[in-house]
């Protein structure tokens, strides 16, 4: 037995069919192509078509032969383990559009910068917008007509003494929104918006002046003339005695327009008597009304998608962790929507509603789990990551400064509050597309199953060709390599696609096809642990609504499922009881009788289609090129089915005592295994030991534990011989064969 460092179970594969020795292990299923979305250079796990579909999008016309590979095979009833494979790709961002290729780039830092990033890369990402809605303003009033002053954050008060902040404003309807400063007391029409400008002054400009100042410094100086009241303002006065600046200290009210006002000598110097052009506004005792009043959270949309706040869930407010720490307003809602229908199929569809979560960093649930706006997403979205935090937002103080995003708790006071002054909407752009992965990248996607410990597969699936014939060789020879080192699990192989059909769709002739399959083939390794087919169907595509051919090796990979889930393992899966396969308007290639003998000589599995049979594959060779009972599918699965049963068991006495009662046990639960075995036609007879013989006193010593088993396999019948013999009348059966 070969030599352990660690403890483990190593199991022998011995062949007496051959004398060969092939080392094995276990058993699973696996798939690497290009998508139109999905994390990349990650194994996914694929239990049916909607679940494909849902996780790397449908197929486009690019990625439609591979993508129907797969398909078939789920139609067998087998599941997959998934790996897309192209790296030319960008995600769609809120910034500046980057490559992340999953989970653990994200985790790494990759795209951390960017405030939002598409989950996974490709141009379906440019579709999303993303918005944050929190509680915003409390009221849309409609007026009469417009005031003075619409910049967001003024304050504004009514005749009646309610006050409040100007939120935002559309002057095409003259509505206005706003934030009450004590917004259980709403606004009605009843009330009268009190114009914040009426009479007060808006500027001054420095004039002529008579006499010569040579007091330097600011002055407060009252106007002599003019009919304001209560107007005072600040002359700056330079050393040399020039005006270089005038400010107003207090506006007064009831000016009627501008005026020129006259600014007494006092405290100025020398007699200096100043004319300044005070401006102010116009409008006098202009109180606007208030013609309609309606909720601002279930009246305004998001952006242009018509949506309202409303759509993705009730008013944001004050989580409870923040009320009890006095904090306001922490509450927000992050919504993905899909604008043009790429994602969802329908324009404006909200993909996903993340509600009530908080602004605070280290904010928590009654129940302590997180609630903070960017753990929620970055756990739970399936469609964005988000890096950083939410910044350059007005915010409209309310009395109190709104507080930025992302703080921890402890920086925090009582009385703090944070708003946002519009709904914050992200939209995506710069996400990229890239079907045409190449030779490297698709074996660098199925290197990720190379590893026996951390992935656990039946099948591989070589998927459809590459545009170059030397492309998909190096595909298929990397699959058939996996297969091989693994030891675990069996490789299913498709010839080149314009060996069959030609290159642009011509048509080749039957020989030529069958010399280009032949000697594609010719340079895949021997292997008991691949399968190799002929050809190429011709089917409907319903997800692009046309025909195309696309390769059988999903559809003779879910045969040996269907057989596994109807049979057992170990029966052949071809032939026409269980060979059929399934959605096929032609083949590409139809062999033969002659051509079936030389496919079959050269290690390929026949697919035909036979008059009232429909198309079958008939043959169950491995890619073995020696005589040996592992050239036989039924038989390599007969043994992977039995190793990988033997293991689990064989971990049971691992770290138990190597005894009469350990090996008793072990053998007895083995014999029974293979006598149920027996029993389903797998094998013929077998004999285990696993005693004193082989479990010396210098094998215990060794910490080791050996247990041999010799199998007869049950052999698939691939040739049957009828003779037919007429005899004479009279003429007895035992004169002819002898009894």
């Amino acid at each position: 037995m070969a030599s352990q460092v660690s403890p483990g179970v190593v199991l022998r594969e011995r062949d007496l069919t051959n004398a060969n020795i092939i080392g094995a292990s276990s058993i699973t299923a696996a798939f690497a192509s290009s998508f139109q979305k999905g994390p990349i250079g990650e194994i996914v796990s694929i239990s049916s078509l909607k679940d494909l579909i849902s996780t790397f999008g449908s197929p486009q016309e690019a990625n439609a032969e591979d993508f129907l590979v797969a398909s078939e095979y789920l139609g067998y009833g087998g599941s997959l383990a998934v790996v897309r494979a192209e790296t030319g790709v960008l995600n769609a961002s809120s910034g500046t559009a980057v490559l992340v290729r999953g989970e653990a780039d994200w985790a790494a830092g990759v795209g951390g910068s960017e405030r939002f990033l598409s989950r996974s890369a490709g141009t379906h990402g440019n579709a999303l917008l993303v918005a944050a809605v929190d509680r915003g303003a409390d009221q849309i009033l409609t007026l009469a007509s417009a005031p003075a002053t619409t910049a967001a954050d003024t304050p504004f008060t009514t005749v009646s003494g309610k006050s409040g902040r100007i939120y935002s404003w559309n002057a095409a309807t003259l509505e206005l929104g706003v934030i009450l400063t004590d917004p259980t007391t709403l606004l009605t029409t009843a009330e009268i918006f009190d114009e914040p400008g009426d009479g007060v002054v808006t500027g001054v400009t420095a004039g002529a002046y008579a006499g010569q100042p040579t007091q330097a410094g600011v002055h407060t100086v009252d106007p002599t003339g003019g009919s304001g009241t209560g107007l005072r303002l600040q002359i700056t006065i330079d050393v040399n005695g020039a005006i270089t600046g005038t400010t107003i200290v207090q506006g007064g009210v009831d000016y009627v327009a501008a005026e020129t006002v006259t600014v007494a000598a006092a405290g100025l110097g020398n007699g200096a008597v100043l004319d300044l052009t005070v401006t102010i506004d116009t409008v006098t005792n202009d109180n606007i009304a208030i013609n309609n009043v309606k909720d601002w959270y279930t009246n305004t949309t998001i952006g242009s998608t018509g949506l309202k706040l409303s759509a993705i869930g009730p008013r944001p407010g004050t989580s409870a962790f923040a009320a009890d720490r006095g904090i306001s307003y922490d509450e927000v809602h992050i919504a993905v929507i899909d604008t043009t229908g790429a994602v969802s199929g329908a324009a404006n569809t909200i993909l996903e509603r993340k509600t009530f979560l908080s602004k605070i960093s280290d904010a928590k649930s009654t129940e302590g789990a997180s609630i903070y706006y960017k753990d929620i997403v970055n756990t739970e979205s399936e469609y964005i990551f988000h890096g950083a935090a939410l910044t350059g937002l007005v915010e409209p103080t309310q009395g109190g400064g709104g507080e930025a995003w992302g703080q921890a708790a402890d920086t925090l006071s009582s009385g703090d509050k944070f708003l946002l002054a519009a709904v914050n909407t992200s939209a995506l752009t710069g996400g990229t597309d890239d079907y045409a992965y190449t030779a490297g990248e698709v074996a660098a996607a199925y290197d990720l199953f190379a590893d026996t410990e951390e992935t656990e597969i039946d099948f591989l699936l070589m998927g459809g060709s590459m545009a170059q014939e030397a492309d998909t060789l190096t595909k298929a020879q990397k699959v058939v390599a996996i297969a091989a080192a693994r030891k675990d699990c069996v490789a299913f192989v498709s010839p080149h696609k314009y060996n069959q059909i030609g290159s642009g769709g011509s048509a080749l002739s039957a020989a030529d096809q069958r010399t280009n399959t032949i000697n594609f083939f010719n340079s895949v390794t021997s292997s008991s642990y691949a399968v190799l087919d002929s050809g190429y169907k011709y089917m409907y595509d319903r997800f692009n609504d046309k025909y195309r051919y696309v390769a059988c090796n999903g559809d003779v990979a879910g045969l040996c499922v269907n057989v596994s889930e109807t049979v057992a393992d170990w029966i052949s899966p071809a032939g026409l009881n269980r060979g059929g396969i399934r959605n096929v308007i032609k083949l590409a290639y139809n062999p033969n009788k002659a051509d079936r003998d030389e496919l079959y000589q050269n290690r390929i599995n026949p697919i035909v289609s036979l008059s009232g049979s429909g198309v079958v594959l008939f043959g169950d060779k491995t890619a073995l090129a020696s005589p040996s009972a592992f050239d036989r599918i039924n038989v390599r699965r007969l043994f992977l089915n039995i190793e990988k049963r033997v293991e689990s068991l064989a971990k049971g006495v691992l770290f138990e005592i190597n005894d009469g009662v350990t090996r008793g046990g072990f053998l007895s639960t083995i014999n029974s295994y293979l006598n149920d075995i027996v029993a389903q036609q797998g094998i013929t007879d077998f004999l285990v030991i696993c005693d004193e013989t082989n479990n010396t006193a210098d094998v215990i010593d060794r910490n080791e534990f050996v247990a041999e088993l010799f199998i007869k396999p049950a052999r698939s019948i691939n040739y049957v011989t009828v003779t037919f013999t007429a005899t004479r009348t009279g003429v007895s059966f035992s004169e002819v064969v002898g009894r």
